[in-house]
């Protein structure tokens, strides 16, 4: 459920998906697309502190059954392993097509899966999950709300305001993986 405080400004759990590692589909399709039917392995370094936070195999699968649609698998380095089913969407122009991730929890189609979710005694705690939609998740985006407009309660501060307009932060990147098709060239580039 959620709460807003006086002024209409969010109070609640709140864990931005920038924060969270993303699965994006064009990764995906770069491992669907390669002709070699290799796995990929996809690693999320902490910028701060250089530590992994994140490893992870995607490998193209073939459907058991003949109803099955396409999927890849994604194994951790704990062992647990999630099938993902992906479909190709028609673009509006030339005949293109786009990849899109099935959300295993919703059944929608979605453009990245996230594998960490809103959890913990914090409200910007969060805990590794199965990958799923940003809603599933229950992530927000950083903007959202109006959560990167820097508010002053100084006379100094609002007399700039009225100058210059309101002040914003910089909105923060998405955590997209670093992607090798050979283990040993992350080992050589010091991830592992």
């Amino acid at each position: 459920m959620h709460r807003y405080r006086c002024g209409g400004r969010f109070f609640g759990r709140r864990v931005n998906c920038e924060y969270v590692p993303q699965l994006p589909a064009a990764v995906v399709r770069a491992v669907v697309d390669d002709p070699r039917k290799i796995p990929y392995l996809l690693v999320w370094r902490n910028e701060r502190t250089d530590e992994v936070q994140e490893a992870v195999r995607v490998n193209r699968c073939v459907p058991q059954r003949p109803g099955d649609g396409e999927l890849v698998e994604v194994k951790r380095t704990n062992g647990t392993v999630l099938r993902v089913y992906f479909a190709w969407r028609r673009m509006p122009r030339n005949g293109a097509r786009n990849l899109l991730l099935f959300c295993w929890r919703c059944g929608k189609l979605c453009r990245s899966l996230y594998g960490w979710e809103a959890f913990g005694p914090y409200t910007t705690s969060a805990r590794v999950s199965d990958w799923q939609c940003r809603s599933c998740a229950g992530l927000r985006y950083a903007s959202e709300g109006g959560a990167l407009v820097l508010r002053g309660r100084g006379r100094w501060f609002r007399s700039l305001e009225m100058e210059r307009g309101r002040a914003r932060s910089e909105r923060p990147e998405p955590w997209y993986p670093y992607v090798f098709s050979n283990p040993a060239i992350a080992s050589a580039a010091g991830f592992f």
